[in-house]
């Protein structure tokens, strides 16, 4: 990945401190979905009510022609101002009240602008008809009112109804965003990890390697010409591993041979190394470099510090459920001379297979007067 510049970071910055844009008619089809399905819960409510007051149907039918478009811009007001101004980062009691202050407000106007729209196109029929027919109890100004406060309450109720309901979806949006957005880290992270522990593996083995052929450049040119096709090999594999998680146990036998002909052209006859592994199980997928690595640690840290040399074997049983590698090689004696070991390959391993199977992989080392194993056990995972 290239470095960024100066000019990448300042645009960065200033791209990440920009206002986020709010339309006010959002473009959003599942906003404006859930909105129709609550319109039309209110077109049935005023449904039920509009049907028993059958003599006045004309004027609620036609109030609900202007009402409808009225609710919708004054919910669009509140989710306008609810993302402009943050009010989702509001307490519980703060949004409350400002959603309570904006329902009475908004509903207070829609119910005047509805009663003056009312008034305007059936006064004569309220002068004419309604009002005679009541005249001890209602005059023009208790009509008024009355429709005033009804509508007002009415109104209050379904706006509130609808910023809880708007509240609800969007603070849950929000969480499974944040959660995703979390998921997303921890699988960049594990990435990052992996691809970190598997580059402490590569220097090292690549050290190890070039040290056994400037051994034998002096002595056998040919062998170490061998060897160098043989590194060349592992190099190869090792940089088109390098970006993946796991690889077939086919490939990485291939590499342990090759690494394997690298050493034995400098210990020759003190090492013995035994495959024990079945050929239908080459299939399956393992994390790249791991059995390498056991390999090259039971070399370097077992065998080489024995004079007569000895055995290292690599084995694997097939489980249920499970592959179970095991690697065995000799240890010197306690009052021989060992080359130091930091147990860096060790932990990687053990980190690696925490990252990749978390509790569904095991490793164990157990250790004996001449003998060193360590096994892995790892879930069996077929090649696509």
């Amino acid at each position: 990945m290239p470095a960024l510049t100066n000019a990448d970071i300042v645009y960065k910055t200033y791209i990440g401190k920009m206002p986020m844009k709010v339309l006010f008619f959002p473009n959003d089809q599942r906003f404006w979905l859930d909105h129709g399905l609550f319109m039309l819960f209110l077109a049935a409510t005023q449904m039920v009510i509009i049907v028993p007051l059958y003599e006045y149907a004309r004027f609620l039918f036609f109030c609900d022609l202007f009402w409808f478009p009225f609710f919708t811009l004054a919910v669009l007001i509140f989710r306008y101002m609810f993302k402009s101004f943050g009010w989702d980062s509001f307490s519980s009691k703060q949004f409350l009240e400002y959603s309570l202050v904006f329902s009475l407000s908004s509903g207070l106007t829609i119910a005047i602008l509805m009663s003056a729209i009312f008034s305007s196109f059936y006064w004569t029929e309220i002068i004419n008809d309604i009002i005679p027919h009541n005249k001890g109890t209602l005059s023009v100004p208790k009509l008024v009112a009355g429709s005033i406060m009804g509508n007002w309450i009415q109104t209050t109720i379904f706006i509130s109804a609808w910023i809880f309901l708007y509240n609800s979806i969007t603070s849950t949006k929000k969480m499974k965003e944040a959660e995703l957005r979390y998921f997303r880290a921890q699988h960049n992270l594990k990435e990052a990890t992996l691809n970190s522990l598997s580059n402490q593996l590569n220097p090292h083995f690549l050290f190890n390697a070039l040290n056994n052929i400037r051994f034998m450049i002096h002595e056998n040119q040919k062998s170490a010409d061998r060897m160098v096709t043989s590194l060349s090999e592992i190099l190869r594999y090792s940089l088109e591993s390098s970006n993946q998680e796991k690889v077939a146990l086919a490939e990485e036998i291939n590499v342990i041979k090759r690494y394997i002909d690298i050493v034995k052209s400098q210990l020759e006859e003190r090492l013995t190394f035994r495959l024990s592994i079945a050929e239908h199980l080459y299939d399956y997928l393992i994390p790249p470099m791991i059995l390498q690595m056991l390999i090259e640690n039971g070399i370097k840290h077992g065998l080489e510090n024995i004079q007569k040399g000895g055995e290292l074997a690599l084995d694997c049983e097939e489980m249920e459920f499970k592959l179970c590698f095991r690697i065995t090689n000799d240890v010197a004696q306690d009052d021989s001379p060992r080359a130091p070991s930091t147990g860096i390959g060790l932990n990687n391993i053990r980190r690696r297979l925490e990252l990749l199977y978390g509790n569904d992989s095991e490793m164990i080392i157990t250790k004996t007067d001449d003998k060193f194993t360590v096994t892995l056990a790892i879930p069996k995972e077929l090649a696509q």
